[in-house]
């Protein structure tokens, strides 16, 4: 990133996409707690059977995910059932006259939008698993309140985004169908042990290339609550090549806020290795939006995301010698071991391939105290400092983004009731055919939205995120050819709310910076050469 004045630009050379679609696995808890307090098993012996909930056990399915520190055992019943679990033994169920088909219709809804994360090794298995129709049978109350509140599965685009590939949100007739079926007592007419196969796969790269494990470890020592680590991961590439697939992996998925990943040249290892591992540990600080000279942006990482694959065709240049260095960001408000985070790679095959591009499209971020809010940093330069003290001046972009995009507040909306709002219009820095894209917040993040050449006639919403979840921060790939052009205008929109923001922290201005009780309003567009 390189700053003068109120210019603000961010050089990318190379560059990646995302993936397309994404399951983080934290919120999957929600429906592991419903599974468990309503007493529906995962199939295994002694499961709970499936049947009417007395109102006090339902009502424990309305539990705070985020106070379960452990998935429940789903074998445990929480309450009395009053209807008898189905005979695994027996054969197929008769789907009652006029009722709902298991086979016809709820099987397809199950394979397309649910197994990819309960089965398998997906992330959402260790909460509820739908390996059989057993197991999706004795889930069936779970699912049909998960998917009435559109709780899943998760999609946080709206309508008013382009359409997207693998858009897995379900239609209100699909909704009304998974209720009726319940209501029913959740019958199958195909044999129970019958396997829910994921129509696009398990999430995660299947049989990699290569897997690289970071070289060396963090485990927290040095205390404060936010540390940026930037670690190395060598493929040893000894001609140029390029990468089709991107995988990073959390080994401590608690602590891992986000990740950045950089392709830097084999001419920068010398200085990367002087700092690398100098303090004691794995890695070295790194806060900002580079590890060092010459590094090019060409991955993030945060929950939801799903791996990073390329069209067919095309892919990340990389030359002989040239290595990834990925930024991680940790925070700490709970305790973990020590984190050797691991990163996965596919190569492109063929001779013709085309290097995708990508850029960063940011706007501010100013949230000031509240009505009502009161100490030392509710004064912006008092947050500021602190900030700049935590994370350096290059993990504090607040003064440059105002410079280059102007003072939010100086709207008359910019702030009002506790909601701030944050625009910025960029001129596109990476013309071709878009692959991807991606909106970032941190977790007082209310809305998300970016738009190609707003009002005006050829005014297209890329992406609009009406209520931001920090947990569900998926890629997006448009369904339709986007082609942006160098005279395009590309506008980033974000709003925030204090209301979201944790009351046990003391009152403070929030602007960018690189912590988690920081804020920013980040994006990037993935392209391909037309």
């Amino acid at each position: 990133m390189s700053m003068a004045g109120s210019d603000i630009s961010i050089d990318v050379s190379k560059a990646r996409g995302l993936g397309s679609w994404a399951l983080g696995a934290g919120t999957c808890l929600f429906l592991a707690v419903v599974v468990a307090a309503c007493g529906l098993g995962s199939g295994s012996d002694g499961a709970a059977p499936k049947g009417e909930i007395e109102p006090a056990v339902a009502g424990s399915a309305n539990t705070d995910s985020t106070n379960a520190q452990t998935p429940v055992d789903p074998t445990t019943t929480a309450g009395t059932t009053t209807s008898k679990a189905p005979d695994t033994t027996a054969g197929p169920e008769t789907t009652p006259p006029g009722g709902v088909s298991f086979a016809s219709n709820i099987q397809p809804i199950i394979t397309e939008t649910c197994a990819s994360c309960h089965t398998g090794d997906g992330p959402g298995t260790q909460h509820v698993r739908f390996d059989t129709a057993d197991d999706v049978s004795r889930a069936a109350f779970a699912i049909a309140i998960v998917t009435e509140t559109r709780f899943m599965p998760p999609w946080p685009a709206s309508d008013e985004s382009v359409p997207f590939d693998h858009d897995w949100s379900l239609t209100d007739e699909e909704i009304a169908t998974i209720l009726r079926w319940d209501d029913d007592g959740a019958p199958l007419d195909v044999d129970p042990n019958t396997e829910m196969i994921p129509v696009n796969g398990v999430v995660g790269l299947n049989d990699p290339d290569l897997v690289m494990q970071a070289d060396g470890s963090y485990d927290g020592e040095f205390g404060q609550p936010d540390e940026y680590r930037c670690f190395v991961y060598d493929p040893k590439l000894t001609e140029s090549t390029f990468v089709s697939d991107m995988e990073f992996i959390p080994q401590q998925m608690q602590v891992v806020h986000h990740a950045v990943g950089f392709v830097v040249p084999g001419s920068e290892r010398a200085a990367v290795e002087e700092r690398n591992g100098a303090d004691g540990q794995g890695g070295w600080t790194c806060f900002g939006f580079s590890p060092g000279n010459g590094a090019d942006l060409i991955f993030t990482w945060a929950p939801g995301t799903d791996p990073t694959v390329f069209p067919d065709g095309t892919g990340l240049e990389m030359e002989a010698g040239d290595f990834f260095v990925l930024q991680t960001h940790y925070h700490y408000d709970v305790e973990a071991d020590a984190d050797q985070s691991t990163f996965a790679i596919n190569f492109a095959e063929g001779d013709d391939v085309d290097a995708i591009a990508l850029f960063t499209y940011l706007a501010p971020a100013e949230i000031p105290c509240g009505e009502g809010e009161e100490g030392p940093l509710c004064d912006r330069d008092a947050a500021r400092q602190k900030a700049i003290d935590a994370y350096g001046r290059a993990g504090v972009l607040a003064d440059a983004l105002i410079g280059g995009c102007g003072n939010p507040l100086d709207a008359p909306d910019g702030f009002v009731d506790g909601i701030a709002k944050s625009t910025c219009d960029w001129p596109v820095v990476n013309p071709g055919e878009i692959v991807s894209v991606f909106g970032h917040e941190h977790e007082i993040g209310a809305s998300f939205k970016m738009t190609l050449n707003p009002d005006t006639p050829e005014e297209l919403v890329l992406l609009d995120i009406p209520v931001w979840d920090f947990d569900w921060q998926l890629i997006y790939e448009p369904t339709d050819s986007i082609i942006i052009d160098s005279g395009d205008i590309i506008r980033v929109e974000c709003t925030w709310d204090r209301a979201l923001r944790d009351p046990l922290l003391e009152p403070a201005y929030v602007l960018w910076a690189d912590g988690t009780d920081d804020e920013m309003c980040f994006s990037s567009v993935v392209t391909r050469p037309v």
